[in-house]
């Protein structure tokens, strides 16, 4: 197969998956402040037929690792247990969660699950609780718990500034607490308001330098690892979902590139709306994976990722007045979709990947 870019043509790596993750529900038992879900019209859960076609068509095209994550809680479904049981069978399982309703699945988890990333913002009872509204002695306990269990626990926070002065105490609780590391990165702001919570911006942001320096003192003299983003858009552009072999699998189905754009929602990028428009190459329901992942539109779709053959929405002087960029629909450059405006793709958001535990790891 070749691609044609530019008046040239590009030979494709015809690489099958390696790692997939697993959206078992996009409901959660939670009501973050920072979470984009408030803008779903649809949830539900995975199906048991569909969770065991995934798990074998992941099996014949090779996939080593799975994640389950998401934009939901995916403790929260009635049948994770079983769904836990069934895929570390034959994949390296790994977890995303807020840890607030682990409970009685403390031996599932440790018993199934290479790498378990925890979801929390501060150590601070008071302000966790202001992000996540729940109880921080109550998840405390439960993580205590599941380290004793011998389950790897990682931490995967997000940067506000409400909270981010506290980073170097969290890591002073997770290295008491036997956490292995932290994985740092900064907010997508889901309405207007929530855009002053960010860090980063057009240019460098050098105002929060101190407290990470601190902070990843502390968790090198530790012996944990402590990643941060980027706090301002890099110029160099890489993606960890198609750089890393890696696709996303709604709870309907649907096979996206990523999980920036598994779902519609509305965030605020640089100050401005924009609506996420979900990335589908088709559902898997109706198709095999193998015929979704060589069809023409998503091999053209990671070729272009590679060949960052898209404008660069975050530092065009026309950014704030372009009704173009108001969707990652389209660009001006005539791609269709485009992630021309992904944060995910200039280095200033991350989330926990194959990619990053072996970041933490190194």
């Amino acid at each position: 197969m070749r691609i044609r870019v530019k008046g040239g043509y590009f030979i494709p790596d015809l690489e099958t998956p390696k790692e997939a993750h697993i959206e078992l529900t996009n409901e959660c038992n939670l009501n973050c402040t920072i979470c984009y879900r408030r803008w779903f019209e649809r949830s539900g859960f995975m199906d048991p037929n569909l969770f065991e076609k995934i798990l074998s068509e992941l099996k014949d095209m090779g996939v080593k690792s799975i994640w389950f994550d998401g934009f939901g809680e995916p403790t929260f479904h009635p049948k994770f247990e079983e769904f836990s049981n069934m895929a570390s069978r034959d994949f390296e399982l790994n977890l995303v969660t807020n840890g607030t309703i682990i409970g009685s699945k403390l031996k599932c988890i440790s018993e199934n699950f290479k790498n378990v990333f925890i979801s929390l913002e501060a150590s601070d009872p008071l302000l966790y609780s202001r992000v996540r509204g729940f109880e921080f002695e109550k998840l405390n306990d439960t993580l205590r718990s599941l380290v004793k269990e011998g389950a790897r626990v990682w931490v995967s926070t997000v940067l506000l500034k409400g909270t981010y002065e506290a980073l170097p105490s969290l890591v002073k609780w997770a290295s008491e607490l036997g956490i292995k590391g932290i994985l740092t990165s900064n907010l997508i702001p889901t309405s207007e308001k929530m855009s002053e919570e960010k860090l980063y911006g057009r240019v460098e942001v050098d105002h929060i330098s101190d407290i990470v320096r601190e902070a990843w003192i502390l968790a090198t003299s530790s012996n944990m690892k402590l990643l941060a983003p980027s706090f301002y858009y890099r110029s160099d552009r890489w993606c960890p979902f198609v750089e890393g072999d890696s696709l996303a699998i709604t709870y309907e189905g649907d096979v996206s590139p990523c999980l920036f754009a598994l779902h519609d929602y509305r965030a605020w990028i640089e100050g401005k709306e924009v609506q996420v428009k979900q990335i589908s190459f088709g559902n898997l329901r109706e198709r095999s994976l193998r015929e979704i992942w060589f069809s023409e539109d998503y091999v053209t779709f990671r070729s272009f990722v590679k060949l960052s053959n898209y404008p660069s929405c975050h530092d065009c002087p026309a950014w704030e007045g372009c009704q173009i960029s108001e969707s990652n629909e389209y660009d001006c450059w005539g791609n269709s979709p485009s992630c021309s405006f992904c944060p995910y793709y200039r280095g200033v958001v991350r989330c926990p990947t194959g990619h990053a535990v072996r970041g933490l790891l190194s």
